[in-house]
């Protein structure tokens, strides 16, 4: 957050973008307190509830859907595992690529997770109305679905990176 003496110009705060990023930040701080006693952080949980609610997957494809790079993700991994939350196996469907599954006690940890996830919201919106979270709620679907939908890509398929 920016120190209480720090003025934000007033043309960030009716930029769409600025909004949406500055809003994912505190999310992520909200979700960083609430999972505190969990000992894992906003970025691990992400990783825990993709293969929590998506079951065994490449860490290619766990980066693809957090929009996390490689490294990055396998930095991330080789943590998790270190906390045994994740294990690495071997996929029986092409032995040249690995699974990661959450070990039992990563089910454990993102199961108790959801409920602390779901609190951390909570507290990031309590100054809505009901009616505002589900407008807020509807007009994020509408942008994330468009984006996901094959009809309107993120980048064009030059782009050999997407």
């Amino acid at each position: 957050m920016l120190p209480k003496n720090h003025s934000i110009d007033e043309t960030l705060l009716t930029n769409l973008g600025f909004l949406l990023g500055k809003s994912a930040q505190i999310k992520d701080r909200f979700l960083d307190q609430y999972l505190a006693v969990e000992e894992i952080t906003s970025s691990q949980v992400k990783v825990l509830f993709t293969l929590f609610f998506n079951k065994n997957q490449r860490s290619s494809d766990i980066g693809k859907a957090l929009n996390v790079d490689s490294s990055a993700i396998t930095r991330m991994l080789d943590r998790l595992e270190k906390k045994d939350l994740i294990k690495r196996m071997v996929d029986p469907n092409d032995r040249r690529s690995t699974l990661i599954e959450l070990t039992d006690k990563g089910k454990t940890v993102a199961s108790r997770a959801i409920p602390l996830a779901n609190n951390a919201i909570d507290k990031l919106t309590e100054c809505l109305s009901a009616k505002e979270k589900q407008n807020l709620q509807h007009c994020l679907s509408k942008i994330v679905d468009a984006f996901l939908s094959d009809e309107f890509p993120i980048c064009n398929k030059e782009d050999a990176k997407c």
